[in-house]
């Protein structure tokens, strides 16, 4: 369901209440199966496979992108065998296995419960890709087939031992020392994002290796640490100088140090805790297949920013000198806020290139009007001048959740398309924050209503 044109503006014309009571109808609780995502896909997987042995039709398990791999004509047959026996087929966009697809479906032996969406939820099935007859079923020349580790950073707000803390270092800092943002608690409050946000990787993106979740030595209360996938680091294990940089508040910081990570791949994702990825995924949305990383561009300039004092606008001022003394070359546009596809090299790069910043940044405790931002922009940017960096588009929405019309953008996203990813972001406090934030999690009950393995 669109909002552009004539249909946003009657839609931003209906009273919030309406909407409200809309996204109430269309949404619904939490998942009532004792089974977690990575369970219910191996029964689909298990049983759509058992299905093809038994009928003869040959298939390959490529397990880099989670897939079982077959030929139009094997496909053919198995779909109609699949249909006949009572099975969900819902075809999804290529972007979820090769470039030598021609073309990817899910198929549910699962049941989802009553008012459960099959396309929704079309990351919980088994996925086919299929090929043509004859061509050889590897991957393509243009597939990403390295190692992807995950890569969270995320804090307990709530944790008193924290905001005895926070409230220590805010008080001993001057107010102009640090970005007036940093000191807005909205920035730390946490809804269980990082739950639904690993519930909607494990659906989505099951091919990740490893998950490292950075944190202030932290661990959710319902995280199951006993899945070998979850790595805790704490920023003791990864500040150069932790004596010095530590207990910090600062996000900036944090990020200057993640090549730090012992163990990391080369190639890993980077991803806040209110990024949520929509719909089955492969490596190729990230990485080209020489495993240059795929940035996405906003369509503003910084230097045309209506506050050109707001932190991710002077970081890009920032980012853009240093390009500029590096390769003699300027920066315009900023970057969306999405998952950011990493190079670790790239890092070590910037950690030598631009050593100065790099220590000024990991110092400041909170946000600074001097910070760089390493992985959501700088990183592109020098990925881009040393040529393994380029600009995509990806399906994408971003929701402030205190903006207006909060209602009919949730619903938006509920009844919409499924958008490869989404944010949910808090840009400062607002009157109705708790009803807003309860707006927010009844949508990510319904987009992702069953517990992932990372859960307890």
């Amino acid at each position: 369901m669109s909002f552009r044109g004539w249909r946003g503006q009657l839609g931003r014309k209906l009273p919030d209440a309406f909407w409200e009571k809309i996204l109430t109808c269309s949404t619904s609780g939490q998942s009532s199966l004792d089974l977690d995502i990575e369970q219910i896909r191996s029964i689909n997987v298990d049983a759509t496979r058992a299905l093809a042995d038994s009928l003869g039709i040959k298939y390959l398990d490529d397990r880099l992108r989670g897939v079982s791999t077959v030929s139009k004509s094997g496909w053919q047959k198995l779909a109609t065998a699949l249909q006949e026996a009572g099975y969900k087929l819902t075809k999804v966009s290529s972007d979820a296995a090769s470039y030598g697809a021609l073309s990817v479906w899910t198929v549910h032996s699962q049941t989802p419960e009553r008012g459960k969406s099959f396309r929704r939820h079309s990351g919980v099935g088994s996925v086919w890709a299929v090929y043509s007859d004859g061509k050889s079923i590897m991957p393509d020349i243009q597939d990403f087939t390295e190692p992807v580790d995950a890569v969270y950073t995320w804090v307990d707000s709530a944790d008193p031992v924290w905001q005895e803390a926070y409230r220590e270092f805010k008080q001993s800092i001057p107010a102009g020392a640090s970005h007036p943002s940093s000191r807005d608690l909205a920035r730390y409050t946490s809804r269980d994002e990082l739950k639904y946000s690993l519930r909607s990787l494990e659906m989505n993106m099951p091919w990740i290796r490893n998950i490292y979740l950075v944190t202030a030595g932290q661990a959710p209360t319902w995280l199951n640490t006993e899945n070998s996938k979850i790595k805790l680091v704490s920023h003791s294990e990864i500040f150069d100088s932790p004596e010095e940089c530590l207990p910090t508040f600062n996000s900036h910081a944090i990020e200057t140090q993640l090549s730090n990570i012992g163990g990391l791949s080369e190639h890993f994702i980077y991803v806040n805790d209110d990024i949520f990825f929509g719909r089955p995924m492969s490596p190729n949305v990230f990485y080209t297949g020489s495993g240059a990383v795929k940035y996405s561009l906003a369509k503003a300039h910084y230097a045309e920013a209506t506050n050109p004092r707001l932190a991710v606008n002077l970081a890009a001022q920032l980012n853009a000198d240093l390009i500029q003394d590096k390769y003699g070359k300027t920066t315009a546009l900023k970057f969306r806020h999405v998952a950011h596809p990493q190079r670790k090299s790239i890092h070590e790069i910037i950690r030598r290139s631009f050593i100065e910043e790099v220590n000024a940044t990991a110092k400041h405790k909170f946000r600074h009007v001097d910070d760089i931002s390493l992985p959501s922009s700088l990183a592109h940017y020098v990925a881009a001048a040393e040529g393994i960096g380029v600009p995509v588009d990806i399906d994408y929405s971003y929701v402030d959740l205190g903006s207006e019309h909060l209602a009919m953008k949730l619903y938006r996203l509920v009844r919409g398309r499924s958008m490869q990813m989404f944010c949910f972001n808090e840009v400062s406090s607002v009157s109705g924050t708790e009803k807003r934030g309860q707006l927010a999690k009844r949508v990510l009950d319904t987009l992702f209503p069953y517990k992932s393995s990372f859960e307890k």
